[in-house]
């Protein structure tokens, strides 16, 4: 046994261990897995195959078709899940994934990696994209349901190999291009002739866009030979323009010399009309004062006659008339109240009289009223009021004499007055007299200087009717040079506006000219796209598309022959008669052929079956590893009831393949107690009361 392991094998994948709860029949199992040949060995149906689909579910998790939850969940439970620790490259790794019934259906759950010590939460498909980094798996090797490589490297059940052998062709040589990576060169073909008719639709496509190149360039070289025409008639332009603006410009000095005599003209209009204002405004300045000065001479002289009479009045007279009066008014009121006690008296003495007749007890004595007493009291009072009378009488002489006399005050004290009010008014019209003869005074003294201003301002204005009367015609000369500089800037006007016309149509064609440019450009382009277009169909379909068979049937050539080889060997160990011989045939078919006549398949016995489907698995394997050097499961391989129909010969030759593999790690799954003698470790595994355990390790 050659025990040779090369240096590339030496960083790869192994297995430590796996946790199983609620896995099937497993309700809580840990399973340690050491390196060399390891026989998971138990009866039929104990529980073996679970370990393996519970390392296929840490790994890739549920597939539709292949690995469903409800075939993993233990039944009656509500959540199970996987944990598994390997190792990569010697760096640890642990994937636990959890499963949950909902219902009538089972899903897988959130879980999480290990990696570097750091603990990574990870969705299912989260999951399955760090394994197959780690694994170094190529993802267009993932299909829907199952990795392809891990399937047919690592683990491959047994019945899955027989149903390849027994494939019609077509589906075989599919399976094996998809798994050998050798389909994409097909892909690359079927991709080339897509492209190819991508490239037709391109090039007829371009071709149409370039159909009137041609044409597109004579349009352009039609409007070149305008453009330049266009050119020169501006030119034409310009100058004729360049001739007028000399003329203008000598015409403008000529205008602006005449404006300064017509702006003079006006000055001096402007002028006289103010020298006019000014002596209009004298003259009726004059006029004014002139009525001012005689209505004042005819005001003082009636003034100087008025106060010729002023009377003389002493305003002494006046004051001691008034504070005699006031002495009077005195008087009186104190007569008057005497007066009012005298009446108040009289009615008292008369009503005395009245009631002393009606009164029994007298109210001032108190005694008994006599009509003696009664006639006594009436005399004494008639005397009371006699008395009164006299003095009531005389009182009222005295008041009537005092009224006079307040009367007669009273109208001395008002023509007092109207004295003194017509002294004060004569006054104030003296002052008023004094005034005016002053104001008389300045009035002479104006109208002297206005007759002054009014012969200064006469004269100046015959000398302004004289200058203007010489410069009468030059608003006519500024009139003749404005028409001459309307004529020439009407005729610049017109030819600008025909200039602009001409640069008009030119800018128009000049965008013409860089669009047909740019289209040409475009059409060139494309042109050369064509070209290149052409070129790579070509080159595509009478070059690339025969070198990618080419290579297709070399790399296919080199893997049919390393097939063979390897399938060859491996089932000339486990058959050792001379009487059978196998070998692949162009489409990867078994070709058996037996005492000289070629056999179908199905004609062999189980234990041939057997023998040959694990040889070819066993070839697949070998050239699969050989193909993806990468991969990190190059030295794990797992085998599932591998002798199933063997004989006891051919379980011999088991031992032999084992060393001939030369693996790290091969787990064999299989109820067969023999092969426990050349494995480096057993796991027996046994089923009681539908409950899985582990009895030694």
């Amino acid at each position: 046994m050659n025990s040779y392991k090369p240096f590339f094998l030496l960083s790869v994948m192994k297995i430590l261990s796996i946790t199983l709860e609620n896995i099937r029949s497993y309700t809580f199992q840990e399973i340690t897995f050491p390196s060399g040949s390891i026989l998971l060995s138990g009866d039929v149906g104990s529980g073996k195959s679970s370990i393996l689909l519970a390392l296929d579910f840490a790994l890739f998790g549920l597939r539709t078709g292949s690995l469903s939850g409800s075939s993993l969940l233990r039944n009656g439970t509500s959540k199970g899940s996987v944990e598994l620790h390997f190792e990569i490259d010697h760096v640890p790794v642990v994937i636990k994934r959890h499963l949950r019934r909902t219902g009538t259906s089972v899903s897988q759950e959130p879980g999480y990696l290990i990696l570097h010590n750091a603990h990574y939460d990870l969705s299912p498909l989260e999951l399955k994209d760090r394994v197959l980094h780690l694994l170094h798996y190529p993802k267009e090797f993932l299909t829907k349901n199952r990795s392809l490589i891990y399937l047919y490297t690592v683990y491959t059940p047994q019945e899955e190999m027989k149903h390849i052998l027994l494939s019609d062709t077509e589906s075989r040589l599919e399976i094996l291009r998809k798994v050998f990576g050798i389909d994409k060169y097909k892909r690359i073909k079927d991709n080339a002739k897509i492209f190819v008719s991508y490239l037709k639709g391109r090039r007829k496509e371009l071709a149409g866009r370039i159909a009137d190149l041609s044409e597109k360039q004579d349009m352009y070289t039609e409007k070149e030979h305008l453009t330049r025409d266009l050119h020169k008639q501006i030119q034409v332009f310009d100058q004729e323009i360049r001739t007028l603006i000399s003329l203008l410009k000598k015409e403008e000095e000529a205008y602006l010399l005449v404006q300064e005599r017509v702006k003079e003209f006006h000055a001096l209009k402007n002028t006289l009309d103010i020298t006019y204002l000014h002596l209009m405004h004298k003259k009726q300045r004059k006029e004014e004062i002139s009525l001012q000065f005689l209505a004042l001479q005819e005001n003082i002289s009636k003034f100087e006659k008025e106060i010729q009479e002023i009377p003389h009045v002493d305003p002494s007279l006046l004051q001691e008339n008034e504070a005699a009066i006031h002495s009077l008014n005195l008087s009186l009121r104190e007569k008057n109240a005497k007066l009012g006690a005298l009446h108040n008296r009289m009615h008292t003495a008369e009503e005395t009289q009245k009631n002393i007749q009606t009164f029994d007890i007298c109210p001032l004595c108190k005694q008994q009223v006599t009509k003696h007493h009664v006639q006594e009291v009436i005399r004494t009072e008639q005397i009371k009021c006699e008395q009164i009378r006299k003095e009531i009488n005389l009182l009222m002489n005295e008041i009537a004499m005092t009224e006079e006399r307040v009367l007669s005050l009273t109208q001395d004290v008002q023509n007092l007055r109207k004295s003194l009010a017509l002294l004060d008014s004569l006054t104030v019209k003296k002052t008023y007299s004094e005034e005016k003869k002053l104001l008389l005074h300045t009035l002479q003294q104006e109208l002297r200087h206005l007759e002054d201003e009014i012969t200064q301002l006469t004269q100046e204005e015959r000398t302004l009717q004289e200058k203007i009367h010489l410069m009468k015609d030059v608003e006519v000369v500024l009139e003749q040079h404005v028409r001459k500089k309307e004529e020439h800037f009407e005729q610049q006007k017109n030819l600008e506006l025909q200039k602009n016309t001409v640069e008009t149509q030119l800018h128009a064609l000049e965008i013409q000219l860089k669009e047909l440019a740019r289209e040409i450009q475009k059409k060139l382009e494309d042109k050369q796209e064509l070209l290149r277009w052409t070129s790579l169909q070509d080159w595509i379909e009478h070059t690339f598309v025969e070198m990618m068979g080419v290579i297709e049937k070399h790399i296919l050539s080199k893997v049919h022959t390393d097939f063979n080889h390897f399938f060859q060997k491996w089932f000339s160990l486990l058959i050792e008669e001379d009487y059978i011989n196998i070998r692949l045939d162009e489409e990867f078919s078994p070709l058996i052929e037996q005492n000289g006549h070629i056999i179908d398949y199905s004609y062999l016995s189980g234990g041939e079956k057997t023998a040959a489907a694990l040889a070819y698995r066993l070839a697949l394997n070998q050239v699969i590893n050989l193909l993806m050097s990468v991969i990190k499961t190059r030295d794990l391989l797992i085998l599932d009831e591998p002798t199933d129909g063997f004989s006891e010969n051919q379980i011999d030759h088991m031992r032999t393949i084992l060393k001939e593999l030369g693996l790290g790690q091969v787990i064999i799954v299989s109820h067969e107690s023999k092969i426990e003698t050349f494995v480096d470790h057993v796991i027996h595994v046994r089923k009681d009361h539908h409950i899985t355990e582990i009895t030694s390790p």
